[in-house]
């Protein structure tokens, strides 16, 4: 829960990235929106706003479809990898960051264990 003080710090797209968000707890919400209409933002700042939260979230859809690396098989591209989850978490879609991330750890697991096979197989040759 965000305290009220600290609401009066965000900036107003912060804020309304915040307002916008269905995930959040109703007295947040409430906070947040009781700074929002204090600041009375004229109508084109207000359809800045909008327009800009939507720029950034249609983008979301072609950086998740751009990310065509299964993690199970790629699992040595870990930094590409955490940032997708990274992505996926920002945009509350907690459920396919999760299975991406248990994706990702079983292909590290498959990685390493065919590095440790190989090391094995060299050592006893």
């Amino acid at each position: 829960m965000l305290e009220s003080d600290k609401i009066k710090l965000l900036d107003n797209y912060q804020l309304y990235q915040l307002i916008s968000n269905d995930n959040m707890d109703k007295n947040t919400l409430s906070n947040l929106k009781t700074e929002y209409n204090s600041r009375n933002l004229s109508e084109n700042e207000k359809m800045r706003l909008q327009k800009k939260y939507h720029l950034n979230h249609a983008t979301f859809d072609t950086e998740i479809k751009k990310n065509n690396w299964s993690p199970l098989y790629t699992a040595f591209a870990i930094n590409r990898h955490f940032r997708h989850v990274a992505l996926l978490k920002t945009h509350g879609k907690k459920k396919e960051a999760k299975k991406y991330m248990i994706e990702l750890y079983f292909g590290l697991v498959l990685y390493f264990t065919l590095v440790l096979l190989l090391l094995f197989i060299i050592k006893f040759k």
